[in-house]
């Protein structure tokens, strides 16, 4: 069950930028309604609002501590990335549709290296990347 939340959970990541404010038509609702009680712990926990998530969806990326610290819990939440915020590229790639695997493994290898005064400004760093790199690879719950 973890496998299949953490599969839908990086696929919605990775479409991050597709300048909707809801998920791909790709992604049965179902698997939405799995990852909820994990988005909203991490919501909770870093005091992130739905408002800041559509802006991401909207084609922005603040930088802000709630966001991004956001992201970083929902990536842990799935064993994808590690206490120091680097992401398990391969991990990533393998749970991804076949059409997705080549342009997220290209992205996310080149944007995994990132810098960051902590894990959050991290995880803001890797997402800006990403963003710039495939804008239409881009979607967060």
């Amino acid at each position: 069950m973890k496998r299949t939340q953490f599969s839908v959970l990086l696929t919605i990541f990775l479409h991050t930028v597709l300048v909707v404010a809801k998920p791909p038509d790709w992604i049965p609702q179902e698997m939405l309604d799995m990852v909820q009680n994990d988005k909203q712990r991490c919501m909770a926990e870093h005091g992130t609002t739905q408002e800041l998530i559509d802006k991401v969806n909207e084609g922005e990326l603040p930088n802000d501590r709630t966001l991004t610290c956001y992201m970083f819990c929902l990536f842990d939440s799935f064993s994808l990335a590690d206490e120091d915020g680097n992401i398990d590229v391969d991990l990533l790639v393998s749970i991804l549709p076949e059409n997705l695997q080549a342009p997220a493994g290209e992205v996310f290898g080149a944007c995994n290296n990132q810098p960051g005064a902590d894990i959050c400004d991290k995880m803001y760093n890797i997402g800006k990347c990403a963003q710039t790199k495939r804008p239409d690879l881009w979607f967060m719950i």
